[in-house]
């Protein structure tokens, strides 16, 4: 029993950090520079890194879904942090979601500018309408 509450327990973990499994980018100049090397644009996740009820929507249903797996690879992902409020990542992100956020994923060209509106708004419909709209961007 302790067995499979252990494997249980492990994989709920490993879902939960489903968006850390691949290399983010945390450093948004090396992103751009990617961006246009790569002819890619950037995915990019603002973050304040506290479990909330919108990290665990995000978690759940876009960044464990094969949806993800496959826009992952097909453009360059920066991890905006802003839990330091007076670091320039907090400027960053409300230029990406428009608004002073705790989470949110924005599609950002290679010159910094924002491609269609972001997600903010956590929900299984926005997030699905949010997968269409970057996979009509590719």
């Amino acid at each position: 029993m302790k067995k499979a509450l252990f494997i249980l327990a492990l994989a709920f973990s490993m879902q939960l950090s489903a968006q850390d499994k691949n290399n983010w980018i945390t450093d948004y100049k090396v992103a751009l520079k990617l961006s246009k090397t790569q002819e890619m644009p950037i995915l990019a996740f603002v973050t304040d890194n506290q479990k909330t009820e919108a990290s665990e929507i995000l978690n759940q249903v876009f960044f464990s879904s094969e949806a993800y797996k496959n826009i992952a690879s097909q453009v360059v992902l920066l991890k905006v942090d802003i839990s330091d409020s007076q670091s320039y990542n907090t400027r960053l992100g409300i230029h990406y979601l428009n608004k002073r956020s705790t989470h949110g994923l924005a599609l950002v060209n290679q010159y910094n500018d924002k491609i269609g509106a972001p997600l903010t708004d956590f929900n299984a419909e926005n997030i699905k309408s949010f997968i269409l709209f970057i996979n009509s961007k590719l």
